[in-house]
């Protein structure tokens, strides 16, 4: 009787090893829900991988909302839009290459019609940037659409196709990759003793 009990221990532990690995990327990614704390401090790796990272896109995006928003009041060479405005400045200068093909006016006025033209195109983007996309952001209450997004991006559903497609067939591949592999370890155990 014991000679075949031994045996099947083989099988059992390397089945309890595959299944213990696969539970544990499922409570990394899904396991708990919302942060724990021990004596007051935050235990790591709470909440589990799905709700963090929910948490910092949520975070991430009103970040950059609101960092546009204070873009558009700076004015100074450092802020983001500034940099832009000189990136399309910059970019429609290079681009009107047409005026230097023509020979029949002289090189100063075609600097100035270029010179025209790029400021045009300058200041048409810096009004788009710094009025009318903030205008437009106001008037469709972004920030109401980032908290509805914050509502409606629900991990419980992530993790209800997660185990409904993913984990239950990788849980029965793994198992069954164990299994023989605890098969192995028997005969290999069995033929050696």
């Amino acid at each position: 009787m014991m000679i075949v009990i031994k045996p099947l221990i083989f099988i059992v532990v390397n089945m309890l090893v595959g299944f213990l690995y696969i539970f544990a990327i499922k409570c990394f990614l899904f396991i708990p829900s919302k942060e724990k704390k021990l004596f007051n401090r935050r235990i790591p790796l709470t909440p589990a991988y799905a709700y963090r990272k929910k948490i910092w896109l949520i975070r991430k995006i009103k970040k950059y909302v609101n960092d546009y928003i204070r873009d558009t009041k700076d004015d100074s060479d450092g802020s983001r839009i500034t940099e832009w405005e000189h990136k399309v400045f910059h970019n429609t200068w290079d681009k009107i290459t047409f005026m230097e093909d023509l020979k029949f006016i002289p090189n100063s006025i075609k600097m100035n019609i270029r010179h025209f033209l790029t400021t045009i195109v300058y200041e048409i983007s810096k009004q788009f940037l710094r009025t009318f996309v903030p205008y437009l952001m106001g008037k469709y209450e972004v920030n109401k659409y980032i908290e509805l997004l914050d509502k409606k991006l629900d991990v419980e559903i992530l993790k209800e196709y997660f185990n409904k497609y993913v984990y239950k067939y990788v849980l029965l591949f793994v198992l069954a990759i164990h299994f023989l592999i605890g098969i192995g370890n028997m005969l290999i155990y069995l033929c050696v003793k």
